[in-house]
């Protein structure tokens, strides 16, 4: 036997079994990964839906905490009565902090806003009042700044100063979607 002989067959000896094993060892990887994606598709999956389902229920009952909240806070500015109006404290962010000038400068546009809603109670047009003031930083940045000068005078938040201009928004406007704020004996107020 020459020297190429045995190569050959140390090659053959060693070579064969070692690619075996290294198909055995892939094989292994291939069925832990098998085994892997079995368990995602059968036991994660399903876990994300259901914390899907419970997320989805917190943040219901979190946003309800939320509307709760927002009325305590605004009893500060605007004690809840039916309809809600401003308290001293209110009037004075609303002369001070530039809300004011904001509304009325922007008043047209609000309105025009609102009434494509096409709302038809008061209490749902107040609401939509609110959300578009809450939602002003949004649809309008350019009036960030004002808007954040105006809380730093009163020392109050961004939040605080756009209620006190919902409340003066919906005073203003309220009678141009059709609705009333004083009570008298003919008509009620749905608020």
């Amino acid at each position: 036997m020459d020297l190429l002989q045995i190569a050959n067959a140390l090659v053959v000896m060693l070579g064969i079994p070692t690619i075996l094993g290294a198909f055995l060892v892939i094989g292994k990887k291939f069925q832990k990964l098998d085994d892997l994606s079995n368990t995602i598709n059968n036991r994660a999956i399903p876990d994300l839906a259901d914390v899907r389902e419970r997320m989805s229920g917190i943040e219901q009952r979190v946003t309800g905490i939320e509307k709760q909240i927002e009325v305590l806070w605004g009893d500060r500015l605007a004690p809840a009565k039916s309809p809600r109006q401003l308290n001293e404290k209110g009037m004075s962010i609303l002369q001070e902090s530039g809300i004011k000038q904001i509304v009325d400068k922007k008043r047209n546009e609000l309105l025009k806003t609102i009434k494509e809603k096409k709302l038809d109670n008061a209490y749902d047009t107040e609401q939509a009042i609110f959300d578009i003031l809450r939602a002003l930083p949004e649809t309008h940045p350019e009036l960030i700044n004002e808007l954040k000068q105006g809380a730093f005078t009163v020392g109050e938040d961004i939040n605080a100063i756009l209620f006190v201009g919902g409340i003066y928004l919906r005073n203003i406007i309220f009678d141009d979607l059709g609705f009333h704020l004083k009570h008298t004996k003919k008509e009620k107020v749905m608020l």
